[in-house]
This record gives C-alpha cells, sequence and structure tokens, in this order.
C-alpha cells in the first residue's frame, strides 16, 4: 500500500470516527429535548389537585391505542391561580364557569398506557353503569374507555380529560364535569 493509499485510508477512519460522534451527540441532544418536552408537559402548572394532593395534566385526546395515547396538553387555570390570571390579562367574563382554557398552539405528546392505567370518566348515557344520570365510572380496561370516547361526536371529546403521569406512563385519565 503506498504512503497517499495509506493517508487517504487514515483520513477515512477519522472521518468515519467523527460521523459516529456527531450521529451519537445529536441522538442524544434529541432524546433530551423528548424528555424535556415531557417533563416541560408534566411540570406546568398543575391543572387539577385532588383531594389528595394528586396533580393532574389537562389535555385533550387526540388519539388512543391499547398501549398509548395521544393529548394535545392544555392549560387549565382556574381562579386560584391569579398570577397566570394576571399573565394572561384574563377577566372574569373570560372565566364565566371559573376556569380557562389555554391551548395557545396545537402540540402533541403520546404516553404510555398499561394494564394498570385507571379510567375514570362520566357516564352520561348510563352505558356501563345502568344508570338514568350521569354517574362516574371507574375502570382498568382501556377497551371500555376506548367505548367511552366513541360515544363522543367524531370520538374527539370537546373538553380536557387530566391525567396523572409517572415515568412516561400515564397511571389515571380523569374526566370532570364542567360547569
Amino acid at each position: 500500500m503506498s504512503r497517499n493509499e495509506k493517508r487517504r485510508m487514515g483520513i477515512y477512519v477519522v472521518t468515519g470516527i467523527v460521523l459516529v460522534a456527531v450521529v451519537a451527540v445529536l441522538s442524544v441532544a434529541m432524546l433530551k429535548k423528548r424528555d424535556s418536552k415531557n417533563a416541560q408537559a408534566q411540570a406546568a402548572n398543575p391543572s387539577y389537585m385532588d383531594e389528595n394532593g394528586g396533580e393532574y395534566i389537562a389535555a385533550f385526546l387526540k388519539d388512543m391505542t391499547d398501549s398509548t395515547i395521544t393529548v394535545d396538553i392544555a392549560e387549565f387555570i382556574t381562579d386560584d391561580n391569579t398570577e397566570r390570571i394576571k399573565e394572561l390579562k384574563l377577566s372574569e367574563e373570560d372565566m364565566p364557569d371559573g376556569y380557562y382554557i389555554y391551548n395557545p398552539d396545537e402540540e402533541t405528546v403520546t404516553w404510555k398506557l398499561d394494564g394498570q392505567t385507571i379510567y375514570t370518566f362520566i357516564d352520561w348515557n348510563g352505558d356501563f353503569t345502568g344508570s338514568d344520570y350521569p354517574e362516574e365510572y371507574t375502570t382498568t380496561d382501556a377497551a371500555e374507555f376506548q367505548k367511552y370516547i366513541g360515544t363522543y361526536e367524531d370520538s374527539q371529546p370537546g373538553m380536557p380529560f387530566f391525567f396523572q403521569i409517572e415515568d412516561g406512563m400515564v397511571k389515571v385519565i380523569l374526566e370532570k364535569q364542567f360547569a
């Protein structure tokens, strides 16, 4: 092998190493960005706190499979969020029922579901409870929840649901009755 061929071969090897390093750095950066996005979504102002102090994220359902749910995260602002009300310059007229849903852009995120995910929703028509009046219904059966979502026009609920997320996994999906 001539000296020029060895030099060319060395350049190819160094170039390959640099390329692999760049791809690795970009991959790590993309993963961190995705994780950061999920963390920001989770860290956003808690949209709802239950009586036990559990924090939930408000989001509109966009798509669901047996193992994932895709949502558009929104900010659910209540009368208690005085700082945020000031920032957005909201008035009482903007919040006639005591809340405001702030969703300036549609940006979706996908979370994982498992057999332990708890779905609590309002059975408006008695399809799940047999009741003549709207009742809260809880299940861990994703198929039941999907059937319920199908009762909405175009299978798209107009109001957000509330989600408890741990490590990218949905622990609880909660539907609250709005005024």
